[in-house]
């Protein structure tokens, strides 16, 4: 290996682009002449003395980048690196003894990154120049300086920006688009620990410094840490000493920087730490040949019941709802949509309605496989592929329930949050719908997602304090882990169909289907919700149902129970 030759290490993804890379020196590569690496010498000379005369295997520390500024590293001896880093295995040269290691950021690749993000969501050159800028800097009037724009119009293009990913304010924007460009492969978790350990803060306030970066007010931490807002006034005063910033957005750019490094350092013991529940795995033929995967959770004597997932998930039930159904004898078996998890894709001219009947078609061939004349469904939104099914084969439907069905995206005028402005992104660009997702899935950390979840879960008490539970968090996260493996396919054609196909033609003879649409929604609009299917399926029972939000099957999978127990052959008036 070539003295002072940096060493890039993939150590973020199991594939493709890395944001951080490993530089190697040697200790007689410090004593003067220019620096082949970057760092300056006198910065090196000081990393050896700390290596020589403290115990420390490896530390943080910062050095001024000449481009982006004061830049958050490890550093450490080899033998540490090697250990540290997520992947060893993905160091192409054995480091040498006796060297200097750091692991830094690749900010060439990063800013690259940064464009295509902003790029792929729709922004223009000058907002797309704005917000790279923004991230390097973490401070507005320095980020419209390096762009060359006024302080006014710079925040006016903030102001697009955020709205474009769904961001609630400047330093969630900073925390979307940053952990955005994460190359996370299917293992590695982001923390906030490291910020700890950097610089010495207590729990809570490493705790109200991640809610600050992802965009909480200083109210809404006091009300989740359940302590006072003075308190959590006193606590950002000492966060913002500590971390050398001062306001929220540079702390937000500082805590990407430890999350991202958190993610390129995250060790895993090897075992599953999101379990699905008990199941056994099994593998169907379509007749088209392509193959179906379903999860049986059991038991043998139980009454085959088929789960279908939402249009943002995979099929892993969550187990509430499956010990609701087992317990009132049911047999509930969950299959994965083409494309979705383990199913295979669709064929690549399947777009569409055709996907939502492609979809259907599966049902059909698992019934038939079984050999299952008649079916309970239970469906966690998807409503377009029942309707599909109830248009093809209705002498297959026994009972249905559908869980806050989902009208098409046209149809739903809710605003708010980092969902709803993906779905708008859809239908404002449908073509562009795999390029979104592929940013907004690449970076699925548990802590992210769960940060997601909680965020859009404010304002309805019970998903809130669902969600809170470590269980119930874990088992909906499991049900998004296919994604962070590539599994993407079904999920943008199920997404572009949503934000393409527009409203279905009116459908009569739905008495056995019932919708339950939670009063409390974070997604749609309840009443509009209502309206919409009411016009779609206007013999189906349609039920709101107070107190609950976008996560009934957690929360209310008793009521799913009783819809399913419910005399479903003769015809009752709608609720």
């Amino acid at each position: 290996m070539a003295a002072g030759k940096p060493i890039a290490c993939t150590v973020l993804s199991e594939g493709g682009d890395a944001v951080h890379k490993v530089d190697v020196i040697l200790p007689d590569q410090c004593t003067g002449g220019p620096d082949a690496i970057g760092f300056d010498h006198g910065w090196w000379q000081v990393q050896f003395a700390r290596l020589e005369t403290q115990n420390e295997e490896f530390w943080f520390e910062t050095y001024n980048d000449k481009r982006f500024g004061p830049t958050i590293v490890i550093v450490g001896d080899s033998s540490a690196m090697c250990r540290i880093i997520f992947d060893p295995a993905l160091i192409t040269d054995p480091l040498p003894a006796g060297s200097l290691c750091v692991l830094r950021p690749d900010w060439d690749l990063i800013e690259t990154q940064l464009r295509g993000f902003a790029k792929d969501f729709g922004m223009s050159p000058s907002v797309t120049r704005l917000v790279v800028a923004l991230f390097q800097s973490g401070d507005v009037r320095a980020a419209a300086v390096r762009a060359g724009l006024a302080y006014e119009t710079a925040r006016e293009y903030l102001g697009a920006a955020r709205q474009m990913v769904g961001a609630t304010n400047l330093q969630n924007l900073i925390t979307l688009i940053g952990l955005g460009i994460a190359r996370t492969g299917s293992k590695a978790e982001e923390s906030d620990a490291l910020l700890a350990y950097a610089f010495g803060l207590s729990e809570r306030q490493t705790q109200i410094a991640g809610l600050i970066a992802n965009g909480a007010a200083r109210q809404e931490v006091a009300r989740t840490l359940m302590v006072s807002e003075a308190l959590v006034k006193k606590e950002l005063a000492h966060i913002f000493a500590a971390v050398d910033v001062t306001n929220a957005a540079a702390l937000a750019r500082t805590m990407v920087e430890f999350r991202l490094l958190a993610i390129a350092t995250t060790l895993h013991d090897g075992h599953d730490p999101f379990p699905e529940a008990v199941h056994h795995v099994l593998t169907l033929t379509a007749r088209d040949g392509r193959v179906i995967v379903a999860s049986d959770y059991g038991p043998r004597s139980g009454d085959p019941l088929l789960v279908l997932h939402s249009s943002m998930t995979n099929r892993p039930v969550n187990r509430a709802l499956v010990e609701a159904l087992q317990n009132n004898g049911y047999r509930p078996i969950a299959i994965d949509r083409p494309g979705f998890g383990g199913t295979d894709a669709a064929p690549e001219e399947c777009r569409g309605d055709d996907y939502f009947n492609l979809a259907a078609r599966d049902i059909v061939d698992v019934c038939e496989a079984k050999g299952w004349a008649r079916i309970k469904l239970v469906s966690r939104g998807a409503a377009q592929i029942i309707v599909a099914l109830q248009r093809q084969c209705p002498e297959l439907i026994a009972a249905a329930v559908i869980m806050n069905p989902d009208p098409d995206a046209r149809s739903s005028s809710k605003r708010s949050g980092f969902l709803a402005a993906m779905k708008r992104n859809f239908v404002r660009r449908p073509w562009a719908a795999g390029l979104m997702s592929r940013w907004a899935v690449q970076s699925l950390t548990f802590a992210r997602v769960r940060d997601n979840v909680l965020r859009s879960a404010a304002g309805c008490p019970t998903d809130e304090k669902i969600m809170a539970d470590p269980l119930h968090m874990q088992d909906y996260y499991r049900g998004v882990t296919a994604f962070r493996e590539g599994k993407l396919d079904g999920f943008v054609r199920e997404q572009t169909a949503l934000a393409t196909v527009g409203m279905p033609q009116p459908l009569r003879g739905t008495h056995r289907l019932t919708l339950l649409v939670g009063d409390q929604d974070s997604i749609h609009d309840p009443h509009e919700t209502m309206r919409y299917w009411r016009k779609v399926l206007p013999d189906a029972h349609i039920a709101m149902v107070p107190g609950a939000g976008r996560f009934m099957s957690f929360s209310h999978p008793e009521l799913v129970v009783k819809a399913l127990s419910r005399q479903s052959a003769a015809r009752q008036p709608p609720v």
